[in-house]
């Protein structure tokens, strides 16, 4: 016999060996049975889930998508993309990512999951477009889409500024319905 096939042989029968005491185990354990205790503290989520201690809090949660319409102590009134307007209340367990409720403005785009009438989490939509930069002004300038629409920029927050006729990728959060401000700025080839 060879070292390779003495090499493999091993390696099987480790393989073998390993998928046989893993079957033993959850053989041991039972379908009626609590999973190992050390297996839970490792995975909160349970076998087979990735941990998410507040998921049974989102079930049976919807998402609403719009514009801020107002921000009040225990309320946020959002314009949904329809143009209908809903109210939803909140509380200190609301939370915005990246961010403190009270720092939201009129007109910024929002995805609210929301339960029971209660916004549960806040995020401020991302604006990712591609185009060619235009008429470039201190930290203003136009994008021009693939498509032909012009998307003012806001480039404040961006170190680097893009010239005339640069190709750019732009990824941020639309301040005032129609401007995007600037959080990353990629180059693209031409």
């Amino acid at each position: 016999m060879s070292k390779k096939s003495a090499w493999a042989g091993a390696i099987v029968a480790a393989v073998g060996l390993t998928v046989g005491g893993i079957a033993v185990a959850t053989a041991a354990e039972g379908p009626d049975r609590v999973p190992n205790a050390a297996f839970a503290e490792r995975h909160p989520g349970g076998p087979g889930k990735p941990g998410r201690p507040d998921k049974a809090k989102l079930k049976d949660s919807t998402l609403v998508v719009g514009r801020v319409k107002s921000v009040e102590s225990g309320k946020l009134t959002i314009t949904k993309d329809d143009g209908s307007e809903v109210s939803l209340t909140t509380d200190s367990a609301t939370k915005l990512r990246g961010g403190d409720l009270a720092g939201l403005k009129a007109d910024q785009r929002v995805t609210v999951r929301v339960k029971d009438g209660k916004a549960l989490n806040v995020a401020l939509a991302k604006a990712q477009e591609r185009g060619t930069v235009k008429d470039v002004n201190g930290d203003n300038a136009t994008l021009v889409q693939v498509d032909g629409l012009q998307t003012p920029l806001d480039l404040s927050a961006v170190t680097e500024k893009p010239k005339n006729g640069d190709l750019v990728a732009v990824t941020g959060s639309v301040t005032d319905g129609k401007t995007i401000k600037v959080e990353k700025l990629r180059q693209l080839p031409k």
